[in-house]
């Protein structure tokens, strides 16, 4: 769901440092050592890591005028296997358990050394993420398709907001330049690394990168190609980053038709992962609520992978089901627009739910009943449920109606562990990387429930490091009229930019701000072991 609210607060916060003056205007063409395309979670935290591993010349170029990424708009759960002195045995434990995880979900598909990293290292991404000012809620909790409790939040609300704002912080600090409106059109390999160019400001640009990060998410917005793999996801099927098809999802595949022309391997196109929760759905974590079909009938375990939930409503008959859940459980960021929409609606007894839903009471409050007595033994012979957080008895009930919503892309492009976009001949292609949701053959033919986020912050600080070290064996660049320039970066807002007080407020934040929030950026040590306090092993 879209998080509006936040989104309009990004409106006034200077995320890219000061305001173009009237007289100012961005260079045609300059010279970067690391270029980064895509300024999501995996983008930002690629750029900061390039610049922390001795790039001097980075900076991020972003297609929308504002921070509209799925990581932006996320739930914000983030898995990860936390490491405690003394607990040595607990964390190899918790690390071979979020690996099998990660290999049942995907059916065997994922590289088992891509998921290895990504599960070893997500602990060192909590911290680094805890070093840039996010704070976390004291437990972990079991996200939509996690199967065991072990991805934490900043909070129910604010989503992947946090990591963002938290990420944009640091870019400022470090005074990494991120042009909005740069819309790259063509990425063009040369003997000094490669031409990235575009326009932005209705003016063409180049820039002359000694090596390239692609960041630019999936192409669950792409409908030409999504259905080309897929044939359900005709344009009526909407993205969770766009539920209701009046918004904005800009996930559009750049990054994978980059690669692709310059001969990348793209792997698991058809692994398009859709789910059923942006509708009805109102909690964000599992064991808050039932699935029941349009005759009122449980279907499914509500605990169960994603994808293995969307396969079963795939199968209902209109493809569409009912999710009920009461006042206990706490509420997502979603919850007053799904019921000013009235796709979430209320009621004061279970009896009036099932009126509302058009199914047989009698048969309703028997599936209910059933349901609540599962939840009170803990065990579901139905269905073969584990977690329960509370009966469904405490109004008023809430209850909608959910379809298949595109979630997330398990395909992309192919990258080995130095996070190397990898040609069809298995060679690395040089100078080019890529991280987050661009990338394919991490999570298989299914993506576990809280894992796409850490995906981004590891796989982003392997891709910076690693192009900042290859950028180096470059000789200096030729052709490029002059470096870029830092002080002349536009500013994310929704307003005009020549706002005085807009632009006085960037100013002083900016300034003010970054040396208030100094912060000593951790070294990127992968397959190290973080040792924060607190217990991680629910």
């Amino acid at each position: 769901m879209r998080r509006r609210n936040f989104l309009a607060a990004l409106s006034v916060i200077p995320f890219a440092g000061p305001a173009l003056s009237s007289t100012a205007e961005p260079t045609d063409e300059w010279n970067a050592d690391v270029c980064v395309i895509g300024a999501g979670l995996a983008g930002i935290t690629a750029a900061i890591a390039a610049k922390t591993a001795g790039a001097e010349r980075v900076c991020v170029l972003e297609k929308e005028s504002l921070l509209e990424g799925h990581s932006t708009i996320s739930t914000g759960y983030f898995s990860a296997v936390r490491h405690m002195p003394g607990h040595d045995a607990e964390y190899r434990s918790a690390v071979d358990s979020m690996i099998a995880d990660m290999e049942k979900t995907g059916k065997g598909l994922g590289n088992p050394e891509l998921i290895r990293i990504l599960v070893e290292n997500s602990g060192a991404a909590y911290d680094w993420m805890t070093s840039l000012g996010v704070t976390w809620l004291p437990d972990p909790y079991e996200a939509l398709g996690g199967l065991v409790p072990r991805s934490y939040l900043t909070s129910f609300v604010n989503g992947g907001y946090d990591y963002i704002f938290a990420v944009n912080r640091r870019l400022r600090e470090l005074k990494i330049p991120l042009y909005f409106g740069a819309e790259v059109t063509r990425v063009t390999p040369t003997d000094a690394g490669y031409v990235v160019s575009g326009s932005r400001l209705k003016k063409k640009f180049l820039v002359h990168a000694k090596t390239v990060i692609l960041a630019t998410g999936g192409y669950t917005a792409n409908v030409e190609l999504r259905s080309k793999y897929d044939p359900r996801l005709t344009r009526e099927i909407t993205s969770t980053a766009n539920p209701y098809g009046d918004g904005l999802d800009t996930a559009t595949g750049d990054g994978i038709l980059f690669g692709e022309t310059l001969g990348a391997e793209l792997l698991d196109m058809d692994k398009i992962l859709t789910i059923p929760f942006s509708g009805g759905r109102l909690t964000n974590y599992v064991g808050a609520d039932v699935y029941l079909d349009e005759s009122g009938h449980r279907f499914v375990n509500e605990q169960a992978p994603m994808e293995t939930i969307s396969q079963a409503v795939w199968k209902l008959p209109n493809h569409r089901f009912w999710v009920v859940t009461d006042a206990a459980p706490a509420k997502g960021a979603s919850r007053s627009v799904k019921l000013l929409r009235g796709i979430v609606k209320t009621a004061d007894t279970l009896e009036d739910v099932a009126v509302g839903m058009r199914v047989d009471p009698k048969e309703f409050l028997q599936t209910m009943d059933r349901y609540n007595s599962y939840a009170r033994a803990h065990q579901d012979p139905e269905f073969g449920r584990t977690l329960f957080t509370q009966e469904i008895k405490k109004p008023p009930f809430y209850y909608g109606l959910e379809r298949p919503f595109i979630h997330f892309c398990n395909g992309g492009l192919k990258i080995d562990t130095h996070a190397r976009v990898i040609r069809k001949d298995g060679n690395p292609i040089p100078g080019l990387y890529a991280a987050g949701e661009v990338t394919g053959g991490i999570h298989g033919a299914g993506r576990l429930g809280g894992c796409s986020l850490p995906d981004c912050v590891v796989f982003g600080r392997i891709a910076g490091e690693n192009a900042a070290k290859e950028q180096k064996s470059f000789q200096k660049i030729k052709g490029a009229e002059s470096d870029f320039r830092p002080d002349l970066r536009l500013t994310v807002q929704t307003t005009d930019h020549r706002d005085p007080e807009l632009q006085e407020w960037n100013s002083r934040t900016s300034t003010d701000e970054g040396s208030r929030n100094k912060t000593r950026e951790p070294s990127c040590s992968y397959h190290s072991v973080s040792r924060p306090s607190g217990n991680p092993f629910p």
